[in-house]
């Protein structure tokens, strides 16, 4: 009775309609964010203040912004499905946000990153209220994800290793940190993949794998974990903060693939996440150990081979070349002999699993027996260039070479500057990068075809993404290897750049219309290829590009919240640039790094905002100066109380409205935009 009194009478204040109750939940209405957040807080202060007969009343509140259908006193619709999913991932003593509510709310605000809610299909960026006068509630909110896993489906089947796939059960039950080693192509992300699955229906929260092949900047290795949950940092919680905090509660199990380029970094990361997540385990792939404090190493084998117990096609390394023999020639049935023929092919590449396919798809055009003879050639002229190497990673060089070396002229060309993607590429790209003295635009479909005959380039497919085209990550090294000693590599990754760059600015304009969603998708496939497009014309010093491809992509990373690594790439761009840089790749730079700053309310990008407005100046463009002015402006109010900012809205307001072209957007989205912030 109480609890109820407080409720009615600080909403009854405060304007507020209460609709419905269940039990002891109230579900009120207000007719501002201001009314509703005032009347949320002053209830928290009347409960914690209250002379309780027994223990104190603890409550959590939920508040979202929305429209809402009344019909005979109540109100529905999707509205009031999120408010109850934000108040129900709260605490006692609890007051959290949604974003929307949070972005017109005059209080002091925590925010605690974006999380999956229940039965919500789109995640919620989500705030909390902080005040002087209640308790600060230390425990994670209450999140659920709407998948147990993501590992992917292969084509092909998973051949052997029981035994290891055992022993490897054992090791994730009694350990939080299992270390698969070996040399590439030895099959340690498959295996990986296998018995995370066996466990992701147990694990209460699944298993997840996170590929840091692509991560060539060691900043990024965080950014890649947290984007298994689309988590992005928040104002005052970097990625670490927010990835610790959505795994803190949480049993699962975190596959980390392909550590060995950025070592140390994945090493830190991994002990940060294994330190502050007491139900985490990680299982990690690398060449070699990560050096972490009670980590277990599980050294990778080759699959087995054919041997007196194990004749014919009975071993490990014999199913698996016959098995993707049938992709090559599935008329085709071994005789004794030709399994003879099998048997030596499989011992000379000591059953390493990659090796194995790149020789089964020989079979194309070879018998198993001119294969077997050829292997052996080639091996012995191989071999002896690789003498410092281990046995088998100088094996798995060595069939790789020998299957570089058989292909066209042609095809060895494509082959190399393939290299260059990061996390796969599609025909158009390929046509755009791939193109050379040796490979003219018409020939790369066929040439594609022909590597993906030869299980030198692997394919998927998909409604939303269509056909893509990946080298596996020790074929692309390979590749990378043969790129850089043929020198084509400065070329390769001038050319990469260029057609990331160009296709960054067409989808630009689709971010700001009906065609949104499909060009966000498309950006977020190639995001990968568009980090690496970065770094490239960093290193190569064309920093125009870098600055237009930064604007260009501002839209959509302000969409999807990663609006700190908008702002901290530019930020390099500009201290790179040299002084004849264009004027007004650089005001755009500024504009989006205050922008970005504004809407993660931070001060440090005032100074920015004060430079493209001295830059805008000695432009004597009176529409750059209003656009310098609104940024300016903007960023000033939302990261202060500093009441300059009003001095240049107005200004903005009088010169864009008296200038408003050259329009930076379309000129109604770019108008638009600009009337609501002056308006606000």
């Amino acid at each position: 009775a109480l609890h109820d009194q407080i409720m009615r009478s600080v909403i009854h204040d405060h304007q507020g309609h209460v609709f419905s109750t269940a039990g002891d939940a109230f579900a009120v209405a207000f007719q501002s964010i201001g009314d509703a957040v005032a009347a949320a807080v002053e209830i928290q202060r009347g409960l914690l203040a209250a002379d309780w007969p027994g223990p104190a009343v603890k409550v959590r509140m939920g508040i979202h912004t929305g429209d809402a259908q009344e019909r005979d006193g109540d109100y529905f619709g999707p509205v009031l499905n999120r408010a109850a999913r934000i108040m129900s991932a709260g605490h006692g003593g609890q007051i959290l946000l949604s974003s929307v509510t949070a972005s017109e709310a005059s209080a002091v605000l925590h925010d605690l990153g974006t999380h999956h809610l229940k039965d919500l299909d789109e995640p919620e960026h989500v705030f909390e209220i902080r005040h002087p006068d209640l308790p600060i509630v230390e425990r994670p909110i209450k999140t659920v994800d709407v998948r147990r896993h993501n590992l992917p489906d292969y084509l092909t089947s998973f051949v052997g290793r029981d035994e290891e796939l055992r022993g490897l059960a054992a090791e994730l039950e009694a350990n939080r940190l299992v270390v698969l080693t070996g040399v590439g192509g030895t099959g340690k992300t498959r295996l990986a993949v296998e018995a995370a699955r066996s466990v992701a229906e147990s694990s209460p929260d699944g298993a997840w794998l996170v590929e840091l092949a692509p991560v060539t900047n060691p900043q990024f290795i965080m950014t890649a974990i947290g984007e298994t949950w689309s988590l992005r940092p928040g104002e005052g919680s970097s990625i670490e903060d927010v990835v610790t905090r959505y795994l803190w509660s949480r049993t699962l199990t975190l596959i980390i693939d392909n550590c060995e380029h950025v070592l140390d970094s994945a090493a830190a990361a991994i002990k940060l996440l294994l330190d502050a997540c007491p139900r985490l385990t990680v299982l990690a792939t690398s060449r070699e150990s990560l050096g972490i404090p009670g980590e277990v190493n599980v050294p990778i084998p080759s699959l087995g081979l054919p041997d007196e117990s194990h004749p014919g096609d009975a071993s490990e390394s014999v199913q698996l070349f016959l098995q993707r023999a049938e992709s090559a020639r599935p008329d085709w049935t071994p005789t004794a002999a030709e399994l003879a023929d099998v048997a030596r092919i499989c011992t000379r590449i000591d059953g390493i699993p990659l090796g194995l396919e790149l020789a089964a798809a020989r079979l194309r055009s070879l018998s198993a027996a001119d294969l077997a003879d050829k292997l052996e050639d080639s091996f012995r002229i191989l071999s002896r260039s690789a003498k410092t190497a281990l046995p088998r990673q100088r094996t798995l060089a060595a069939t790789i070479d020998w299957s570089y070396d058989l292909l066209k002229p042609n095809e060895r060309g494509l082959f190399r500057r393939l290299a260059m993607f990061l996390g796969g590429f599609d025909l158009e790209a390929a046509e755009a990068v791939g193109v050379g003295a040796d490979v003219g635009e018409w020939e790369v479909l066929d040439l594609l075809d022909s590597l993906v005959d030869k299980s030198l380039v692997v394919t998927s497919h998909d409604e939303s993404r269509g056909t893509r085209f990946r080298l596996l990550e020790p074929v692309r090294q390979f590749a990378q290897e043969k790129l850089a000693e043929d020198g084509e590599s400065p070329d390769v990754a001038k050319a990469h750049a260029h057609h990331y760059s160009e296709l960054v600015g067409r989808l630009s304009p689709l971010t700001r219309g009906p065609e949104q969603m499909p060009a966000e998708r498309r950006l977020e496939t190639e995001y990968d290829n568009i980090r690496g497009a970065f770094e490239a014309l960093l290193e190569i010093g064309d920093l125009e590009r870098y600055l237009t491809m930064g604007f260009d992509l501002f839209i959509y990373q302000q969409h999807m919240g990663m609006q700190i690594e908008a702002r901290d790439t530019l930020l390099a761009g500009i201290r790179a640039a040299p002084d004849d840089t264009d004027p007004w790749a650089l005001l755009k730079a500024y504009h989006v790094i205050a922008i970005s700053s504004a809407e993660i309310t931070d001060p440090a990008g005032i100074p920015h905002g004060r430079a493209m407005l001295a830059l805008a100046e000695s432009m004597d463009d009176p529409n750059a100066v209003g656009r310098a002015h609104l940024a300016l402006g903007a960023v000033i109010r939302h990261s202060t109380s500093d009441p300059e900012y009003l001095e240049h809205l107005h200004e903005a307001r009088e010169l864009l409205e008296a200038h408003p072209e050259p329009d930076w957007f379309e000129p109604k989205w770019g108008r638009a935009g600009s009337q609501l912030l002056l308006g606000a």
